[in-house]
């Protein structure tokens, strides 16, 4: 299956007419960011839910003690059960500030398979993002953890299915939102193009389906209420099976800064982390590092104390 995430960060660096953000954007939009984890963490220590780090979110806060100093966004990481207590608290406890978009929740856009918290009154645009309904503000990630079999043949089973059914409803909704800037975004490599035209074939076969129908069916899918020995982040950029641990990786949570801030990372974060990156301390060289692309940042009234200085 072509990885298409990665692909797409690679087309951001040949496209024309993206926007990379400067340095002291970059640094505004980390203040922001950090406002968000802190109202984030602050309504789930309250209600009982423990937020954990995952990610790039988590590497940074054991390699850096905060944001890798070249990433602008922010990974966070549910259970199950506490990702579905989340949906039922977050109106009350966000919903002034905040706007939740998330699969399987009344009155909430589906921009992705997982869930994302976006900021009001800010903007920060994707380009593969650019006819999507919803508020396209500033956000902060929150991927499910969910039982996986201990079966290692119903692990492969359920994870071929599980990576297939991704790729489909992705496709589905890239071909309602498709656009001519997408297109020609697409077009810029062969292995683009070819991933395009699968992606657009696939959104058409399926196209008797709302893109909202799959996603909402793939979150359903891949949950599963029968604790096991093992779980897996169906949604994280490795899928299901490079998501896979045993479930003592992460539960219980062990306490963490980042940026001075309380947090939580997985128990043995050492092994997340050497699956996701391998040698996780020693950082890329400068021209490996991920750089991160947009249409339009607007941080409207934020960060806050910037605009006093100004």
């Amino acid at each position: 299956m072509i990885s298409s995430q990665k692909q797409f960060k690679r087309l951001s660096h040949m496209t024309e007419g993206l926007y990379e953000p400067s340095e002291r954007e970059t640094a505004q939009m980390k203040k922001v960011l950090l406002m968000i984890y802190k109202d984030v963490f602050s309504a789930c220590e309250q209600n009982g839910i423990t937020l954990m780090m995952c990610g790039g979110t988590a590497l940074g806060a054991v390699r850096h003690g905060g944001f890798i100093p070249w990433d602008d966004d922010v990974d966070l990481l549910l259970t199950r059960e506490d990702y579905e207590k989340f949906k039922q608290i977050f109106h009350k406890a966000l919903g002034d500030k905040y706007v939740l978009q998330v699969p399987n929740a009344d009155g909430c856009e589906i921009s992705n398979l997982y869930m994302k918290v976006i900021l009001k009154g800010t903007e920060r645009k994707e380009l593969l993002k650019l006819k999507a309904p919803g508020l396209h503000g500033l956000w902060v990630d929150i991927f499910p953890l969910d039982y996986a079999p201990d079966n290692k043949l119903l692990q492969r089973i359920k994870g071929f299915f599980s990576d297939a059914f991704a790729y489909t409803a992705v496709s589905n909704y890239m071909r309602t939102h498709d656009t001519p800037e997408i297109r020609k975004y697409m077009s810029a490599t062969l292995s683009s193009r070819i991933n395009h035209m699968i992606r657009m074939t696939l959104g058409f076969l399926t196209g008797f389906l709302s893109y909202k129908t799959m996603y909402n069916l793939f979150d359903r899918f891949v949950q599963s209420k029968k604790p096991t020995n093992t779980v897996t982040a169906p949604t994280g950029i490795r899928h299901y099976m490079g998501e896979m641990h045993p479930k003592a990786h992460f539960i219980p949570a062990k306490e963490a800064a980042f940026e001075g801030e309380r947090g939580y990372l997985p128990a043995d974060v050492h092994s997340y982390l050497t699956q996701l990156y391998g040698d996780y301390m020693t950082p890329p060289p400068v021209n490996k590092r991920e750089r991160h692309f947009y249409v339009s940042l607007d941080l409207g009234p934020y960060p806050e104390d910037e605009h006093e200085a100004d």
